[in-house]
């Protein structure tokens, strides 16, 4: 209910300064990274596409898909017989999470160079999923899976610079800090197996990584054909 309020305020914002602004959608696609030791390799990543639907002076209002996934450390069962010997079991977890974002983007500068601001709004759905696997000698076997799913709503904040750094008419770039409010640990705590004491103790509550996007300008290209 709340992300559809909030949906609906923004949307009501872009039609009334429509009159005042230049139309000209403009689509991005990219990738975030983020660091956490809470993941496999300490990384999860985020996969975005969208558009900057208009530009009004300094503001430029913008909406996407994002795409979040992580695999989280296993958690071992310890070996009763030699410590350093192969675990009898291990729970293998990870998370991915689909949403929505709308975010008003400030900018500061010019299209050669600017300085943006970008708070978002992110809404959807969550998923985590729990192997638990057994040690047969040579390999390990999948002995039960869970899948918990829940609805999810998030803040982001980002900051960076954008801008046409190689003198192109079409393509523009942007590179940013990017800190999210996306808690992976909550779902993930939700995974219990009946036959095993081992739980997720991975995700994270937040993250902090970088962004990197381009953007395309559809009119442009159009025009040049």
């Amino acid at each position: 209910m709340v992300s559809r309020k909030i949906t609906y305020l923004i949307l009501l914002l872009f039609l009334s300064i429509n009159c005042y602004s230049q139309v000209n959608p403009i689509v991005y696609g990219g990738v975030d990274y983020f660091r956490n030791t809470g993941f496999k390799k300490n990384a999860y990543a985020n996969i975005n596409l969208g558009a900057q639907l208009l530009r009004w002076k300094f503001f430029a209002p913008e909406v996407g898909y994002e795409y979040h996934f992580g695999l989280v450390r296993n958690n071992e069962e310890l070996n009763p017989v030699d410590s350093n010997a192969r675990p009898p079991s291990i729970l293998d977890t990870r998370f991915s999470s689909h949403t929505f974002s709308v975010a008003p983007k400030i900018i500061f500068g010019n299209e050669e160079a600017a300085f943006v601001f970008i708070p978002q709004y992110n809404f959807g759905k969550i998923r985590g999923r729990g192997d638990f696997l057994r040690d047969s000698g040579r390999q390990y076997y999948l002995v039960d899976q869970q899948i918990v799913k829940d609805n999810i709503h998030f803040c982001s904040f980002a900051a960076g610079v954008e801008g046409n750094f190689f003198d192109s008419q079409v393509l523009h770039f942007s590179l940013l800090i990017k800190y999210h409010l996306l808690n992976s640990e909550k779902i993930l705590s939700q995974i219990d197996f009946e036959e095993s004491a081992l739980n997720s103790f991975g995700g994270s509550a937040d993250g902090i990584g970088i962004s990197f996007r381009v953007y395309l300008d559809l009119l442009q290209l159009l025009q040049r054909k």
